[in-house]
């Protein structure tokens, strides 16, 4: 067998090539992680579109939400400002309370 000499400048491009790959490990495990990230969220949106298929919008729900925003809008229109306590009080006890 014939043994090889590696000159200084191949020696030295291989070392720079070998200090080079842990930044590519890191990006690759980035790239990844950020890929996992994705297809989770991907997932989980899918999850929330199959549920909204399978559970109709409840009829009930929405006329109590229409009667809670016109209850508003005539507090409103009575001259009450959004952050005056009754209106403050009645938003949290209509929206917070009731879809929870």
């Amino acid at each position: 067998m014939k043994s090889r000499k590696v000159s200084k400048k191949t020696a030295g491009t291989n070392l720079r090539r070998a200090a080079r790959r842990p930044n590519r490990v890191k990006n690759q495990d980035h790239v990844t992680e950020m890929l996992k990230l994705c297809l989770q969220k991907i997932c989980q949106m899918q999850a929330e579109m199959k549920q909204e298929e399978e559970n109709p919008h409840d009829p009930e729900m929405e006329g109590y939400a229409a009667c809670a925003m016109e209850t508003l809008r005539f507090l409103s229109a009575q001259g009450l400002p959004n952050d005056h306590p009754t209106v403050k009080a009645l938003y949290e006890k209509l929206f917070t309370n009731s879809f929870s």
